[in-house]
């Protein structure tokens, strides 16, 4: 990326979005780590990343700011964000009706919770890039709620975009497993972190990148 300001990358705890972080801060792209949860330490340890703990999404902006005023760096002219994640589990007709609704409000709603938190940290024109999976597309069966919460959220990400006068939205669908991630089990085809970060990287960079980006 060419800014000097950092990219906040949204649930940097996790295997996706850890590596994300990482391979952004040693690309020497300054990175704003945010997690609920204590952040693991291959991702603290890493040079240029600035780690941003809140609980919920509301007290992420405040949290961003307080983070940025500290290291005295600029706030962030960036977001991607990594909610969600992916499993298998109960076919949907068995799937309990609380594990429905929650899997409603982690992969869908928090990502709208997190975009109206957010948006108004950049500056019109700024890259808000949303992170999504082949199961948006492709329907799995035992993970049918993960699919249809991520084909929700490529059509959530195309609304924003329409409807923004500040940020430019876009997602980016990894079609297929992350290399090395041991929930997956022997998927035909992976796609390396440093392919995700390489196509992230090419979104932040370019004003003109489509709304949909594959890797």
């Amino acid at each position: 990326m060419n800014s000097p300001r950092p990219v906040l990358v949204v649930g940097a705890s996790g295997y996706v979005g850890s590596r994300v972080a990482r391979g952004l801060a040693a690309d020497g792209v300054p990175v704003l780590a945010a997690a609920r949860h204590e952040l693991p330490e291959r991702v603290t340890v890493q040079a240029g990343v600035i780690a941003v703990r809140a609980p919920e999404v509301s007290a992420l902006p405040d949290a961003v700011r307080a983070a940025c005023a500290r290291a005295g760096s600029p706030l962030p002219g960036a977001v991607v964000a990594s909610i969600g994640g992916w499993r298998k589990g109960a076919a949907l007709l068995d799937l309990e009706p609380s594990r429905w609704s929650a899997t409603l409000a982690s992969h869908l709603t928090a990502h709208l919770d997190a975009a109206r938190a957010l948006a108004p940290l950049l500056e019109p024109g700024d890259p808000y890039v949303v992170l999504n999976g082949a199961a948006s597309r492709e329907a799995m069966a035992g993970s049918g709620a993960i699919s249809v919460t991520g084909a929700g959220l490529a059509m959530l990400v195309q609304v924003l975009r329409l409807e923004s006068t500040g940020p430019r939205f876009h997602e980016l669908v990894i079609d297929h497993a992350v290399a090395g991630d041991d929930r997956n089990q022997d998927p035909a085809q992976t796609r390396s972190p440093a392919q995700v970060v390489r196509a992230l990287g090419e979104l932040l960079d370019d004003p003109g990148a489509p709304a949909v980006r594959h890797v």
